[in-house]
Formats: C-alpha cells, structure tokens, sequence
C-alpha cells in the first residue's frame, strides 16, 4: 500500500491503515510458518456437547453472551468453564467478575473440586456453609490470639472432609486462572483490554476473557455533553467487547441480563437480553440458560442450556445439564433420562 497522505487521520496508523488482499496473504503466510496458529485452535468450554454444537469451542475474535433467568447459575456456568480451561493447561482465564470478590470465586471453586463425580444424581462434596460453620466454630472455642492464628488452610484441609480433596485439584491450575475484581467505577473497557494484553506480555499464548457481567462494565466519564442512557451506555460495551475480541485475538465469554419482561415471563430468549439490537448483532455466540421445570426425585434441579446463536455451526440446540447448587456447579454431560423428568 502507499504511504498514507498526511491529511489522512486515522486514530493509529499501524492498526487501522487497510491491506490490500496481498498484504494479508502475506502475514497469513508469515503465520502459518512461525506456527502462530491460535484461530485453529478453539478454546473448548468442557461441556462435550456445547463444544461439539461449538466446533470445538470459542474461537480467537469470537464475543460469546451467557444469558438466562436470574439465580439460575450464570455465574457457576461462567466460572465451571474457566476452570476447565485452567485445568486443561492451554488457555489462561482471566474472569473479571462485577459480582463477586476473588475469595468468594475461591469458595465456589473449592466447592466445585471436592466433588467426586459430578455426573453423579446425588453428588458428594464440601458446602461452603460447612466451611463456614467449621471456621467459626473454631474461632468462638479459642479466643487466645495464638491459638487463633492456627487456623488456615492447613487447619481446613485437616478438618473439613473435602477440603483436601478440592485443594489436591486446584492446586494443579493455581497459576493458570486469574481473578480480577471488577470495580463498577474503575474497571472499563480499555482496563479489561489491558488485562489481556498484560497477559500476552507475560508470555500467554492463548487467553480468554471473562466478563461477569457485561452490563455492570462502566464506561470512562465523559467530558461535556449528553449522559448516555443505558441503551446507549450497554451499546458502547458490547462494541468494545467484540473490539477487544478482535484487536487482541482471544475470544470474550461475557454474562448478560435479561430484560423485566423476560424476567416477569420466568423465561429467557436471545432477544430478551437487556440492551439495544447490538446485543444480538455483535456476539458470534450466544448461550442461554433457563430452569426446567419439574424437579428430580433427588431434589437436583435441571437447567437447559440452548445455543441461540452459533456462527460456527448448527443453532437452536437445546441441553439439559443437572445443577447442584451447593456445590456450585454443573454436570460434565447432559443429564441422563434415566434419572430426569421430560421437560414441560
């Protein structure tokens, strides 16, 4: 390409001046042989058949919403898939959550790990109300200051049946999953889009952005002019998320609400997330999750969990996972039918 003329303005001249198609093959060359091959290989979610319905899973560029009903395990979902990709070992989550801090994630995913076999109809596993009864109980019996700086997590995994078991897992992906705290003043678009670049820095190969959720992110004050309103505010973060996705090459899994009508219904659709048309123009996949109906002999509860929006292969596949909420988290597979309901 020519030199731009400079009475050209572009907002950076290396990022947004165009190619020509030769120039493109050119650095799609250049990739093939250093063996940068990222947009091959999709970062699968660790539920066999959202990945199969996914072609393998996210891809690099790809923004993916979770939707659904309030309470009905977003955040587990959201977080389960970040810790199989920190258990996998390939790509590096990096979950900014708006609603919770690190140290409740941490419970959660304690919880999560002392479970022996999530597909289980009645899995076994520490709760974090045991947890939190255990430490208590023990802090209220030894008033004395030395005896209370015993207790740890050395103290847990002593006397907390499943503790142990959780932290013999989680230790094997310690640093290969991030926490952020999302601050609903601070933590806008162009923080997150630091964060990955961070990790890129650091030698990550493949990271994935996590966003709990996406209309909690803020955006920066504006000098002068006009407030936006929420649509227009919601608007501007679902461009900068699909920017993010597409500037750095990672894929951008982000939680969204649903709107007062769909929560009213006590069902949720694609089209019922809380927003403008961007939010079903700008995600390439789109995951919504809604309660069955009827409940198990058991108690377990099911939750469908419906691709709604697929650029990378079939939509409108629905799948039934069993969610044990005090254990924060989903069955590995779709439920089997010889322990469910069918559904209404």
């Amino acid at each position: 390409m020519p030199e731009i003329p400079s009475n050209i303005r572009l907002p950076n001249t290396e990022a947004f001046r165009p190619q020509n198609l030769w120039e493109t093959v050119r650095a799609f060359n250049q990739r093939l042989r250093s063996g940068n091959l990222e947009n091959y290989r999709p970062a699968p979610l660790g539920f066999p058949q959202l990945d199969e319905c996914l072609g393998g899973g996210l891809r690099a560029e790809d923004l993916c919403l979770v939707g659904g009903m309030q309470n009905v395990g977003k955040t587990i979902f959201m977080l389960q898939v970040a810790r199989n990709l920190a258990a996998a070992g390939d790509v590096l989550p990096i979950v900014v959550c708006y609603e919770h801090g690190p140290e409740t994630l941490l419970h959660r995913l304690l919880c999560l790990e002392s479970v022996d076999d999530p597909d289980s109809p009645v899995p076994q596993g520490v709760t974090r109300a045991a947890i939190e009864k255990a430490v208590l109980a023990y802090y209220d019996a030894n008033p004395e200051p030395a005896a209370r700086q015993r207790l740890d997590l050395d103290w847990l995994l002593a006397n907390v049946p499943g503790v142990d078991r959780a932290w013999y897992r989680l230790r094997e992906y310690l640093w290969r999953l991030w926490l952020v705290p999302g601050d609903g003043l601070e933590t806008t678009l162009p923080v997150l889009h630091e964060y990955v670049r961070m990790a890129q820095q650091l030698g990550f190969a493949r990271v994935m952005l996590i966003v709990d959720y996406a209309q909690r992110v803020p955006l920066a004050p504006r000098v002068g002019g006009a407030e936006l309103t929420d649509l227009q505010r919601i608007d501007l973060v679902m461009r900068g998320l699909k920017s993010i996705a597409m500037k750095l090459g990672v894929p951008v899994m982000a939680v969204a609400a649903a709107d007062e009508v769909a929560l009213r219904r006590q069902h949720v659709r694609f089209e019922d997330l809380w927003g403008p048309t961007t939010v079903q123009y700008e995600p390439d996949v789109a995951i919504i999750l809604n309660w069955k109906v009827h409940i198990h002999e058991n108690g377990r509860r099911s939750v469908r969990i419906s691709i709604e929006k697929n650029r990378h292969g079939p939509t409108g596949l629905e799948y039934d996972f069993s969610l044990s909420g005090s254990q924060y988290r989903f069955s590995r597979r779709e439920v089997a039918d010889s322990w469910t309901h069918n559904a209404s």
